[in-house]
């Protein structure tokens, strides 16, 4: 049976209505599910099964008693050797629940250090994490350490810095980059369960969609603002935006940027869009 681990950022409270359709989804699908016992998303998500009627639920804890299990499932425990209380003790477990999965949902506020770790545990384990950017209200596929840095696109400077401070996060992109040159993707990867049985089904290939159209109009915008000769202040006055925002453009964060808000600048370039649809 397929598992999978859905978790979050413990400072969001309230889950997003894409959220929760779905996790309706992996529940109409007949999947396991495994969550934690913490407060913030893991409560939330817990009360969304609830809800839900989800059955095959498994809370894991770190110690004897898990903290929340709102729904009285079966319960994992989980005996670290570190210290009771610690952040080691309670992430314990949520490495255990990437180990038990075959795949992650999970729900992320741009800061969470600990949805992070969640997330390259994931990809150590050649698999991948549907993450809900709750900002930007859109889904994100991470599998690989390409797809965690248009995740991480999403984290301001000093929420980086603090992640990095935290958890040693430019240590594990580096570890990730390094696996990459020696290890076969393909090979050594647990076999994929079906398209329709996964919660991002035809996802990946909307989103793969989205961000050809996205770039697309980058390198269109970019190359105008080149021939005009503008520096980034004044393309930026030109366009409408901030320069931060031009900075993001130029540097090509294709992920940070919604295809309405590509449209506009294309129009404030005076430029035209043609559209060409193919069979």
């Amino acid at each position: 049976m397929t598992t999978v681990f859905i978790a979050g950022s413990i400072a969001i409270s309230k889950l997003h209505h894409l959220v929760k359709e779905r996790i309706q989804k992996i529940i109409d699908g007949r999947l396991d599910v495994v969550v934690g016992d913490a407060g913030g998303a893991d409560t939330s998500i817990q009360q969304c099964l609830t809800e839900l009627g989800a059955a095959s639920v498994t809370v894991y804890c770190s110690g004897d008693r898990p903290r929340n299990n709102i729904g009285r499932w079966p319960v994992k425990n989980i005996y670290p050797k570190a210290a009771p209380g610690s952040r080691a003790f309670y992430t314990a477990k949520d490495v255990e629940m990437s180990r038990a999965s075959d795949y992650g949902l999970m729900i992320w506020d741009c800061k969470s250090t600990g949805t992070l770790s969640n997330v390259i545990e994931l990809i150590n384990q050649q698999k991948k994490s549907v993450v809900f950017v709750n900002k930007r209200q859109e889904f994100v596929t991470v599998s690989d350490g390409r797809s965690l840095e248009t995740l991480l696109s999403f984290m301001s400077d000093h929420a980086r810095m603090k992640a990095d401070e935290k958890v040693g996060l430019n240590s594990k992109i580096s570890s990730l980059a390094q696996s990459a040159f020696l290890l076969d993707d393909d090979q050594n990867r647990k076999p994929s369960v079906t398209p329709e049985a996964t919660p991002d089904a035809g996802h990946d290939d909307q989103q793969a969609a989205n961000m050809k159209l996205r770039m697309a109009l980058i390198q269109a915008i970019e190359a105008h603002v080149k021939a005009q000769g503008w520096t980034q202040a004044e393309a930026a006055r030109m366009l409408g935006v901030t320069q931060p925002r031009m900075s993001d453009l130029i540097r090509h964060k294709a992920s940070v940027f919604g295809l309405d808000s590509l449209v506009n600048m294309v129009e404030a370039a005076g430029l035209q869009i043609e559209v060409r649809v193919a069979a």
